[in-house]
């Protein structure tokens, strides 16, 4: 049971955005099929598929950034002496710490002041569509911090 929530959790992003991805190509093909074969059109469809890719993207980037996979130059660090990368290392992760925390700040405060904002269609407020941003900003800064304990547990271990 343990080992299932600990593989939920480390693949939540992914999760996510898989299912909403899935949602997405399925409201798309629906509205493919009424507007061209039925002569209808689901207004929804169009709005509510845009919604989802919103947290689509968003979790997809968290995703990203979980795996390192977001574009980095790191020429110069790699050059470095092993203990000034360590260093460097650190000192990047504290200010990408304090960026993503403050992003998810900003992302909070959008959040809670769209929510009397309602989408044309469907009515929903956008708030549901923002907060994916908060939810990715804060899951990333969450690994970054484990990645940052991670990297001075090993440092202690080390000795430097």
């Amino acid at each position: 049971m343990r080992a299932n929530l600990v593989w939920l959790l480390t693949n939540l992003e992914e999760l996510i955005a898989g299912t909403g991805l899935v949602v997405v190509v399925g409201l798309t093909m629906y509205n493919i099929i009424n507007r061209y074969l039925l002569q209808k059109s689901g207004v929804w469809a169009p709005e509510l598929a845009e919604m989802i890719f919103t947290w689509v993207v968003f979790l997809g980037a968290g995703a990203a950034w979980k795996r390192r996979m977001h574009i980095s130059i790191s020429v110069l660090v790699r050059n470095l002496h092993p203990r000034t990368q360590t260093v460097v290392t650190i000192i990047t992760d504290i200010i990408l710490i304090a960026f993503l925390a403050f992003s998810t700040y900003l992302a909070a405060k959008i959040t809670i002041s769209s929510h009397s904002r309602l989408s044309p269609v469907l009515r929903l407020p956008f708030s549901y569509v923002y907060a994916s941003t908060v939810l990715a900003f804060a899951l990333m800064t969450i690994r970054r911090a484990v990645a940052l304990a991670h990297t001075l547990r090993m440092r202690r271990s080390r000795g430097q």
